[in-house]
C-alpha cells in the first residue's frame, strides 16, 4: 500500500510529469499554474509601464 502511494507522488512540478487523472493533483496544480501567469502577466505590465515611463514620452522632471 504504501509502494503505491510512492508511485503516485510529484516527482516534479513539470507540467509533463503530473498525474492530471488525478483531480486533487488537476485542481491544485490548475491553480498554481493560473496564480503564475496573473504574477508573470503583472510583472511584464510593470515592466512595460516602467519602461515607457523612462522613455522620453512618459518622463516628468521633479
Amino acid at each position: 500500500m504504501f509502494v503505491k502511494a510512492l508511485e503516485q507522488s510529484l516527482y516534479t512540478t513539470l507540467p509533463w510529469d503530473i498525474p492530471w487523472y488525478d483531480p486533487s493533483h488537476a485542481v491544485f496544480m490548475g491553480v498554481v499554474y493560473l496564480v503564475l501567469t496573473v504574477i508573470g502577466v503583472g510583472l511584464t505590465v510593470a515592466l512595460l509601464s516602467t519602461l515607457k515611463n523612462l522613455s522620453g514620452k512618459g518622463a516628468k522632471e521633479h
